[in-house]
C-alpha cells in the first residue's frame, strides 16, 4: 500500500490578506480564511440580505422549502 503524505501550504486570503495554512487542495477549494470577522465583512461587502429574524419559510409541493426575506432592503452589517 502506498503511503500518502499531505504537505502544508501557505496562502493569503483573497479578501483580507491574512496568511492561511493548510493543504494545497483545501486552500484552492476555499481561497478565503475562516475567520468570523472576514466572513462577516465579505457578507457586508456583497450586499447580502440579513435573514436573521427577517425571513419566512414557504413549503413547496416537491418537498423543498423556500426561504424568502420579509424586508429585502435589510442588509447585513458586520459586527451586529
Amino acid at each position: 500500500m502506498k503511503k500518502l503524505t499531505i504537505t502544508q501550504s501557505n496562502m493569503t486570503c483573497k479578501f483580507c490578506g491574512k496568511e492561511m495554512k493548510g493543504s494545497h487542495r483545501a486552500l484552492m477549494a476555499n481561497p478565503f480564511c475562516n475567520d468570523k470577522s472576514c466572513y462577516e465583512q465579505r457578507l457586508e461587502a456583497s450586499g447580502a440580505i440579513d435573514l436573521r429574524d427577517n425571513h419566512e419559510l414557504i413549503c413547496l409541493e416537491n418537498g423543498y422549502v423556500e426561504v424568502k426575506p420579509i424586508d429585502p432592503n435589510k442588509k447585513f452589517k458586520a459586527g451586529t
